[in-house]
């Protein structure tokens, strides 16, 4: 028997014990094919992205996996990003005949959000299955995450940060070997392998994702692994973050394929810089529609950014996501061209509606506007606050109290950092804080040395 749970960002509350009622009675039907058995697809594993074009099975890494499960319950794969961790994971959780829980981009946060749904007893549920997997993608903070760890389940963890091997289990994650990466690069492609892939696969260091993105636009625009390197733009290298070692030029691979997949595609650019601005977990498919007036030219665009590995979907296709460096290589460009502040408005249009993950992805919004220059910051700050407001009223409405309370007192004091003293929208804010059962905060001091007026 096979349960599926997922749990995601913190704009939802998901009863894990509900959830596990219904997706106990999903099972893997065996089909028999000559003496042996073959399972179908598994169709309710939420949120493990679906194996990738022509993907490679990296079976010394999966025999690392199972050696480390063999000797304890904890594995944690470990690398910089682009690697391949997060496929790697994906790929052992499709073929696990365990019960399975996938819980992305925060953890901890992630977790914290089923407390009041009773947390500690979703937990103790999953402990309560045979041999259970938790995984959880991109973790970042060690101490954070540790009070959200089974007794017995066994719990494998991606990371690019070192401090997860205190949990032990470490496997060590790099690119693809040479001969893997060249073989990957000709099966996207549709190359035969030359001398000239290996240079190719050299300058982006065996990264599973450049090397994908590459490959796409060599079958795309037709070009020889000689020529494709000529072809990239040459953009500024970015400012690298800690654990991000990978080759300069892989933000140019991105953009590459963005060009390509957008003169394919006039809708793939727009689409894919509203997916960089939204939350890191994901987008809802049915939310993603909205980034233009036809939900089926939307589908497209999408489908066209997964075929460019510039976007991926889960095992059901009901959430599609992108990359960390996917995203930096995007936002970076939005910056350097000065255009981050019409993509923000096509994203608050998207969260105009009601909305799944309202939280999370107004959370993301925040941190791409406080970037903003104060020019262009002033005009949307009243629409910024409001779906911050919105957010605390969904997750009251969600049942999310004590997240509600937090993030009320968190917008109440952005209300007053930003907005002239007794501000209706102030006013609003408190009472958003009020009806997630909290006393009104003292105003807090200005932390952005600037007020801005709608």
């Amino acid at each position: 028997m096979n349960a599926e749970v997922t749990v995601g960002g913190a704009g939802a509350v998901i009863l894990v014990v509900a959830a596990a009622v219904v997706l106990l009675r999903l099972r893997r039907t065996r089909l028999t094919r000559g003496s042996g058995t073959l399972r179908e697809p598994v169709t309710r594993l939420t949120r493990v992205p679906r194996e990738p074009l022509s993907a490679v099975f990296r079976g010394g890494l999966r025999a690392r996996i199972e050696e480390t499960f063999a000797s304890g319950r904890f594995c944690v794969l470990l690398g910089g990003p682009g690697t391949g961790k997060t496929h790697l994971a994906a790929a052992y959780a499709r073929d696990c005949r365990a019960p399975v829980v996938w819980v992305t981009a925060d953890p901890a946060r992630a977790f914290a959000e089923l407390a009041e749904a009773g947390a500690d007893a979703g937990l103790a549920w999953v402990d309560s299955l045979d041999d259970a997997l938790v995984v959880f993608d991109d973790a970042t903070d060690p101490d954070a995450l540790t009070r959200w760890l089974p007794a017995r389940a066994r719990v494998l963890v991606t990371t690019t940060v070192p401090d997860f091997e205190i949990l032990g289990g470490t496997v060590p994650v790099g690119g693809f070997t040479q001969p893997e990466a060249v073989g990957f690069l000709s099966a996207r492609s549709g190359h035969d392998a030359d001398e000239a892939a290996l240079d190719v696969v050299r300058e982006l260091g065996c990264l599973p994702l450049a090397l994908a993105q590459a490959g796409g636009v060599l079958r795309q625009q037709g070009l020889s692994f000689a020529s494709y390197l000529d072809r990239v733009p040459h953009t500024p290298p970015l400012e690298r973050e800690p654990g991000e070692a990978h080759p300069a030029c892989v933000e140019d691979t991105t953009l590459a394929a963005l060009a390509t997949a957008a003169a394919r595609d006039s809708r793939a650019q727009g689409v894919a810089e509203v997916l960089a601005l939204l939350a890191a977990g994901g987008v809802r498919r049915e939310l993603a529609h909205r980034i233009g007036p036809d939900p089926v030219a939307v589908d497209a665009a999408l489908h066209g950014l997964a075929e460019a590995s510039l976007a991926e979907f889960d095992v059901p296709g009901e959430l599609v996501s992108t990359h960390r460096l996917t995203r930096r290589a995007i936002l970076g460009r939005l910056h350097g061209e000065e255009r981050l502040a019409p993509a923000l408005d096509r994203a608050f249009d998207v969260l105009e509606g009601p909305t799944a993950d309202l939280a999370d992805h107004t959370a993301a919004l925040w941190r791409h506007f406080r970037a903003l220059p104060s020019a262009e910051l002033g005009p949307r700050l009243g629409r910024m606050l409001r779906l911050r407001r919105r957010s605390v009223d969904e997750l009251v409405a969600s049942g999310a109290a004590a997240q509600a309370r937090a993030l009320g007192r968190e917008v109440l004091a952005d209300h007053e950092a930003y907005l002239p003293p007794d501000h209706e929208d102030t006013t609003l804010a408190a009472e958003s804080l009020r009806r997630a059962g909290a006393q009104r905060v003292e105003p807090a001091p200005s932390r952005h040395g600037r007020r801005a007026r709608r």
